[in-house]
Order: C-alpha cells, then structure tokens, then sequence
C-alpha cells in the first residue's frame, strides 16, 4: 500500500513545492527498501510503481489531499498566476502517472477539496470514480441518525442529566451543532464525526458542566479546515459573504487558478452544504459550529485579535447590530458596529474595503434574519452594500474621511434606492463616513452616518436624520 500524503508537500515558489514533491516520493520508497531516481517526482514515482509491479504484482495507492499543493497556494500573494500555472502543471504531470500505470493498481483512493469530477483541472486520471456526488456513499463519512441513536444514546442521556435536561433536548442541541451535512440533493443530513464525538466526550464529564455552559460548546471543527485560504481570499477579493456566495449553480465548477468561485471554493472544501430553500437547491453552513467559527474566524483574521476581549463579546455585539437593523435602530446598530471594532489598530481599517468585510461579516452573522448583497449594481453604478429584512432594504455606502455628504449625494444622484421601489418594503438609505484618523488612545471616533429612507415607497416622503457625528449629541433634520 503506497501512501501519498500531499499536505506535506508546499514551498515559497514553484521550484520548491517540485523538490517538497520529489522528496515526498522517495521517502515513501524507502519504506520498501528502493531508492528512485530523484530527477523529477514523477520521474521517481514512475521508478516506483515498476518496482512494486515486480515485486507485488499489485499495489495499492493511497493520496491524501491530493490537491492540496494548488489550494494552499490559491489566494497566496507570493504566487503569480503563471507561479500557480506551474504548479498545476507539475500535478498533472505527476498524477498522470497513475493513469499509466492503471493495470498494476488494484485499488485507488483520493482525498482532497477540488471536485474531481468537475474541477476542470484534470489532475486526477479520468477512470476514478467522484463517490463524493455518488448518492450511495452520501453516508460515508459522516454519522446517520440511526447510527447516533443506535451507538451513543447511552453516552447523551449521561450528558443529559449533566446538564439537567431531558435527552431529547440535548439531542437537539448536538443536531444543531453538529448535523447537517448533506453532499448530495437527495442524501440524509449527517454529523461530523469528530465534531460530535469530541463534544460528547466532555458532556459526559460532570466536571466540564459549567464551563461548557459559560463557554458553549467545543468546535474542533475549526482546527481541521482549511479556514485562512478561504480567509485570504476574502480579505483580497474586498468583500464578505454575500447571497450570491450560496448560490448551488456551479457549486461543483472548476476553480479557476486567478479568482476561483467562493460559492464553489466553499463547498469543494466542506464550508458549506447542500440544503433546500423556498423549493430551490441552495448553499447554506450545515450548522452552527461552522458557521459562527467561519464568521468569527474572517472577522479575527481581517482585523486581529485586539477587538477588546473573547469570541463571545463580538458574538453579542454582531447579533446586536443586525437585530437593531431588523427593528429599525439604525443609531444603535451603528453603536453596537463601533464598539464592535473598538481597540482594532489603526492599521487594520486603513482601507474602505475592510470597512465594507466588517460590515458584511457582521451583518452575515445572522442570514436567517438578514440577506445580504454587496456591489449592488444600478443603473448608475454600485451601491456598496445592501441588506434586507423583513420589511425593509437597507443601502449603505460607505466612505473613509470623505464625509458623510459624499455617501448620501452618491445615494441620491446614482437612485441607488430607485432599485427597490417596486419591493413593497421601506427603502433605507445610509450613508457611513469612517472616520480615518485614531484618537490619541489609538480608538477609532465614532463614525458619521446620514439615514434617508422613503417610508412609503414610490411617494414623495422623505426622512432625514444625520446622527452620531464624533463628539455631538443626536440631531434631526426633518424636509
């Protein structure tokens, strides 16, 4: 049994993954006593696979992440779009050798977070079959309800009486949690394994009870993806999650080497999954311990970890903002957006585009009560963002140390507001002017907003309210 584990290999420049590979190669030759040639790694797994072939007969070939040599490169600055032409380039070489070599293995398995079948990059030899879009291994790599109830029942009820509520509710919880993994439309939802074991295995400890109660429950999840590539690759594309993200058309699409598709990056790589929403297929967080781990993650890799205190903090204050903008509050959502990024150096926010990830993450916190879209194209340009609730659109523009005029006039001349007249829902307009320079005490002042809105839309009523200007109270403009 040959074993390629291609996390292993990686470099600072093209020439340095094809030695990482090489060298991979030949230590695993010399698990059975051969020493290839070391010109070119597919030069030396071609040397190989012919003395396993005299030696067996068959053999067996095992790769892990096959592709991860390419995605870990994907939003790397230090790697041009013809430096990751050559990396492909090199795989496809390498992994060729399997096809060549097809009457000696008897068996192939392939690990990795491109889709075979559908990546376009033609890395793997055509003969292998996708079993991840394969409704008959749906279950594979994740736990069924029947298995759960089957195997760990004994193990939540003990956690259940920790906590001291019935087992059915913390079945509930772990579902919530943990479930809701689906990779193909008409595949059961499952749990993550590790996830779930992991958590129940400190549920049933009396002791962990009421630190797990201060602290939530354990995501482990969170230290097995691959979360600072997609992070990289947010922060360089300039905006956060937005509805066209989750979008499952071409979830299984090629990824493209210079701007690979989020919504397909994301679900080649386990973020999100398959769900069903208002009668289409779409793309969704499969539960909430990826989804808060992700949110939390983008906003901590965006603007460090000096946000003044834990996870939980920002929790609250993201949840406060966007429930302020599904009531109506736009003051005190923007409160709670200031003290969200209080502490953040000065550094961090130095462009309009972060501004704009913060915002996004923030609001993206709780989709079930929010949608949100950026770049929202009109007839005269692109609205910055623009967020949906229950009743209302919201359009933000947002500037940095331009005024809070600039932002309102762009709203007015560019009708960025005329794009939702015909929705049936108050139409809200807020301009946010990002104060650039720090305060001595390196805070940043409160930012500048202007909120216009047309309460009844398609009339002529108008409300304008500028507050929060840097060290002013609360005042109304009303015409």
């Amino acid at each position: 049994v040959l074993v390629l584990n291609m996390a292993r290999v990686a470099g600072d420049s093209p020439q340095e993954i094809l030695d990482s590979l090489l060298g991979l190669v030949c230590k695993e030759a010399c698990r059975f006593g051969f020493a290839p040639s070391r010109n070119k790694p597919w030069s030396a797994l071609n040397n190989l696979f012919s003395y396993l072939e005299r030696v067996y007969g068959k053999f067996v070939v095992l790769v892990d992440e096959y592709d991860a040599p390419l995605t870990d490169i994907l939003a790397n600055s230090l790697f041009s779009l013809s430096d990751k032409q050559q990396v492909q380039w090199h795989l496809r070489r390498f992994y060729h050798t399997l096809q060549a070599w097809k009457r000696a293995i008897q068996f192939a398995f392939v690990t990795g977070i491109m889709d075979i079948g559908g990546s376009g990059l033609c890395l793997m030899p055509n003969y292998l079959q996708n079993l991840s879009s394969d409704a008959r291994f749906n279950a594979l790599c994740g736990f069924t309800e029947a298995e759960v109830d089957t195997f760990l029942r004994p193990h939540i009820e003990e956690a259940a009486r920790n906590f001291g509520c019935s087992p059915e509710t913390m079945r509930e919880r772990l579902r919530m949690h943990y479930s809701g993994y689906r990779f193909t439309v008409s595949g059961e939802s499952l749990y993550n394994p590790i996830s779930y074991l992991t958590a129940l295995d400190r549920l049933v400890a009396p002791q962990n009870a009421q630190e797990i109660i201060l602290t939530g429950f354990s995501r482990p999840w969170i230290r097995t993806g691959q979360m600072n590539l997609l992070f990289r690759y947010i922060q360089t594309r300039g905006e956060a999650l937005t509805d066209t993200d989750f979008r499952a058309a071409g979830a299984r699409d090629a990824l493209a080497l210079d701007k690979p598709a989020l919504n397909a990056l994301l679900f080649q790589s386990g973020f999100v999954t398959l769900k069903r929403g208002n009668g289409e297929i779409i793309l969704d967080f499969p539960n909430w311990e990826v989804e808060t781990a992700f949110q939390e993650g983008l906003f901590f890799y965006c603007f460090g970890r000096q946000t003044g205190g834990r996870g939980s903090r920002v929790r609250k204050l993201m949840r406060q903002m966007a429930q302020a903008l599904e009531n109506g509050e736009c003051a005190a959502s923007l409160d709670a957006f200031d003290r969200l990024l209080d502490g953040v150096p000065y550094a961090e926010l130095a462009t309009e585009s972060n501004f704009r990830i913060a915002l996004q993450v923030v609001c993206s916190m709780v989709r079930g009560i929010l949608r949100v879209d950026s770049e929202m194209p009109t007839r005269r340009g692109y609205a910055d963002m623009a967020v949906e609730t229950r009743d209302t659109f919201y359009v933000f523009e947002l500037k940095l140390d331009q005024g809070v005029a600039a932002a309102m006039t762009q709203i007015e001349t560019r009708g960025y507001l005329e794009r939702y007249a015909d929705e049936g829902k108050r139409i809200v307009g807020i301009g946010v002017n990002f104060v650039k320079r720090p305060n001595g005490d390196n805070k940043w002042a409160p930012s500048e907003a202007n909120y216009e809105w047309n309460s009844c839309p398609g009339k002529a009523t108008r409300l304008r309210e500028q507050e929060r200007s840097a060290r002013e109270t609360d005042e109304r403009i009303v015409g």
